[in-house]
């Protein structure tokens, strides 16, 4: 009996999320017509059709459905074959794709990234921004290894490492201090406040770490990044809630005052996400205390 290669499911699977045939190979780091011919392979392996060919969209049939589902399965167990003898090699080496969040990514990886290059010269770090539930989709689909998050957050089916826990602080244009000499999280004014956009869990982590109401309606300058947000409060549009790594000074132009608040302060964690049961939980783990010390 002939089987489906790996490969040709990963050309299925690539297909089926990215429901055309140039966008799956370009994932793939194949000629489209490769990707096709590897599809068109597995078709006559499995003597059914997969996919239905449309002008403009590609769709995968019922069969084709059920197969990736099947085939992602496949997939994992055989990474965790691979992951076990890596292991067993060496420890923290070889690729290792890394999804972080865009309000870590470019204030705490350059804080960390040299120790880790010095510590685990072998390992390859593939880094991967992007929203937490979206980043989360990708660990679930087996497209990420480790993902590096603000908690809270849900992850079924994964395991959770609490790195550490960082403050928020109110950034606000330089004479335009609150007057009291203490500030608490009661002080806010919501009306005056720039939040990024629904999506990021920032926002979410914020609003519950103040204590604060879901604005019903809201100024029109909320943002898609923190450094957006930056830039408005530096140009008088308001205030904003920062994360304590966020507020380095060469993060922040001259214009901007930070003020810390009151105990009990808000925070937010920061943590790690990896699949349940993976044979790299104890890499994960070292790598993690590693992140911590760095």
């Amino acid at each position: 009996m002939i089987r489906p290669t790996l490969r040709q499911l990963e050309y299925l699977i690539a297909l089926e999320e990215e429901k055309s045939f140039s966008a799956a190979a370009d994932i793939c780091n194949v000629t489209q017509s490769t990707l096709s011919a590897g599809i068109k392979e597995l078709e006559n392996i499995l003597e059914q059709n997969l996919v239905t060919r449309g002008r403009r969209k590609v769709t995968l049939t019922a069969f084709g459905v059920e197969t990736t589902y099947h085939a992602r399965n496949i997939l994992h167990e055989t990474d965790k074959i691979t992951a076990r003898a890596h292991q067993i090699k060496a420890p923290l080496t070889g690729p290792l794709r890394l999804g972080v969040i865009p309000t870590i990514a470019p204030y705490f990886l350059p804080q960390i990234l040299p120790s880790l290059q010095e510590q685990f010269p072998a390992l390859e770090l593939q880094l991967h921004e992007d929203l937490s539930d979206r980043i989360v989709k990708k660990i679930e689909q087996g497209a990420l290894d480790l993902l590096l998050m603000a908690f809270p957050f849900e992850t079924p089916n994964m395991s959770q490492m609490f790195l550490f826990e960082e403050p928020f602080y109110l950034a606000c244009p330089k004479g335009q201090e609150p007057r009291k000499t203490t500030l608490s999280t009661g002080d806010l004014d919501i009306e005056s406040l720039l939040l990024l956009e629904d999506g990021h869990c920032l926002r979410d982590h914020a609003i519950a770490a103040c204590g604060l109401q879901q604005p019903s309606m809201r100024k029109a300058y909320s943002a898609t990044s923190l450094q957006t947000l930056v830039q408005m409060v530096n140009n008088g549009f308001g205030t904003t809630l920062l994360p304590e790594m966020a507020t380095q000074e060469q993060n922040l132009p001259k214009n901007i005052s930070v003020l810390s608040f009151n105990e009990p302060k808000p925070t937010r964690q920061i943590g790690l996400v990896w699949r349940k049961n993976s044979p790299r939980s104890t890499e994960f783990e070292t790598l993690g205390r590693a992140m911590v010390n760095a």
